[in-house]
């Protein structure tokens, strides 16, 4: 097998390897094509029918969540998801979680949508998510009998906070506070009352006490708290059928500290009165994101230039041969450049102010392409590759001319100048090496014309 395969492989596993599988919606074509699966069940680069393949899925899926994903993926919910994408200013995606049967038993997926409005394609990934639902498991069981509990709080306490760092009860119809509200010590002998933390020293309102500690939470996550940070939404939830809800959000503890939460939320209804009650529990689970974070930023300086910030040569060319596959029926522009005399800049001045250059035309460069839809890689030494993907009705030249420009720059009293060439390829019919070739054909052309230009290769 050619060892540059494997390598290109091996990196793709690598920023894959949290799902289960992917899939590429081409909705113009009512086509799915499978981009990965970790155990090649589906068949890597296999085209299937958008029918055959939700037919597909139907098989695996968990008899009593057939119906909900059969909803959830039909064809006029995909086209509402692209509608929502083009009437967002920012990037959308829309989750759902669903049982699939698998070989090792029955396996809680996450299932996500991520519109691509350009190309009008929803990426769909698989991620196996069923830690999340292994606290839920511990809840319901010490909480079958969720009336018994909430008369008998006190004997379960000690009990459900070997798991959490906050317990407490809740009626939300009447947005009291049924009990007091506990904490952990941080030395993990005995507990205090957080209601004291933000001034309230009796039980008093749910709204109140989720008001008064928002101004503890991150920006970031402040809108996924105030999802359940009223009495009104939680009802309005157990209208809805939903008895166990669950967040995740950042905010700083009673002592200070920064820290995950896991905020679960049991939902029930007092039979005697009709009142919507709760059991509301917080978990600590900084350690969880700690690691993930570290996993991402382990995967992120693998796949980018140290220097630059840019993918690396391997990556880049990764991205572009997916993007040549899966965006076939798109117009490309293959472009290729490099410093002029930049062996002059680090002999002149030096081998670090040649290494500022790099990272101020990586970073020009970073601001003339779009972050989620064009690929831009340091292919080595003073060597950059650009791949951008166009509709017809786009003026493929005056964005050249934009970039070229605005990399052709001064710099601390030195003018960068730039040598380009660019292939642009119709619907995207070259493969990656035959259009790098035609693109640095005509990077030659412009050196050999005297440098500082750019050159279509066509």
């Amino acid at each position: 097998m050619d060892k540059n395969y494997e390598l290109e492989k091996r990196v793709l596993t690598m920023v894959s390897r949290q799902f289960e599988c992917i899939y590429q919606i081409n909705l113009d074509e009512m086509a799915v094509t499978c981009v990965y699966d970790v155990k090649d069940e589906a068949g890597e680069g296999k085209v299937l029918s958008l029918d055959g393949w939700l037919d597909m899925l139907n098989k695996f899926c968990y008899c009593e969540d057939k119906e909900n994903l059969g909803r959830f993926l039909a064809v006029d919910s995909l086209f509402q998801c692209i509608k929502a994408q083009e009437e967002s200013d920012k990037p959308y995606n829309l989750r759902r979680d669903y049982r699939f049967m698998k070989r090792d038993g029955v396996k809680w997926i996450c299932v996500t949508l991520m519109p691509e409005i350009v190309c009008n394609e929803i990426t769909v990934t698989f991620r196996d998510v069923s830690h999340r639902y292994e606290y839920d498991k511990i809840i319901q069981k010490k909480n079958s009998e969720l009336r018994k509990l909430l008369q008998t709080a006190e004997q379960y306490r000690d009990a459900l906070l070997s798991e959490s760092v906050v317990l407490y009860q809740v009626n939300f119809s009447r947005d009291s506070l049924d009990s007091d509200l506990f904490q952990k010590n941080k030395d993990g002998n005995g507990v205090i009352k957080v209601l004291n933390t933000v001034d309230m020293y009796k039980s008093d309102s749910y709204n109140e006490y989720c008001t008064r500690w928002q101004s503890r939470v991150s920006k970031d996550t402040i809108d996924e708290y105030r999802r359940y940070a009223t009495s009104d939404s939680l009802v309005e939830e157990y209208r809805a059928g939903r008895t166990l809800l669950s967040q995740d959000y950042r905010t700083l503890d009673s002592f200070g500290v920064e820290m995950w939460i896991n905020k679960t939320i049991y939902l029930a209804q007092d039979k005697m009165t009709g009142d919507v009650i709760g059991i509301v529990s917080l978990r600590d689970i900084t350690d969880r994101y700690r690691q993930e974070f570290m996993r991402e930023a382990l995967e992120k300086q693998a796949s980018t230039d140290l220097l630059t910030g840019l993918y690396n040569h391997v990556t880049g060319e990764v991205l572009i041969k997916s993007k040549i596959d899966n965006e076939k029926y798109m117009d490309a522009a293959f472009i290729i450049f490099d410093i002029d005399f930049f062996k002059k800049i680090n002999d002149t001045r030096g081998h670090y102010f040649g290494d500022c250059v790099l990272q101020k035309v990586a970073e020009i460069l970073k601001g003339c392409i779009r972050e989620n839809q064009d690929v831009a890689s340091r292919y080595g030494g003073d060597e950059f590759v650009i791949f951008i993907t166009y509709k017809q009705e786009d003026d493929i030249y005056d964005i050249v001319d934009r970039i070229f420009k605005a990399i052709s720059t001064q710099y601390d009293g030195c003018q960068i100048s730039i040598s380009m060439g660019i292939f642009l390829a119709s619907v995207c019919e070259e493969g990656y090496y035959e259009m790098y070739k035609k693109a640095d054909r005509a990077l030659y052309r412009a050196k050999e014309a005297g440098k500082g230009r750019y050159i279509f290769s066509n």
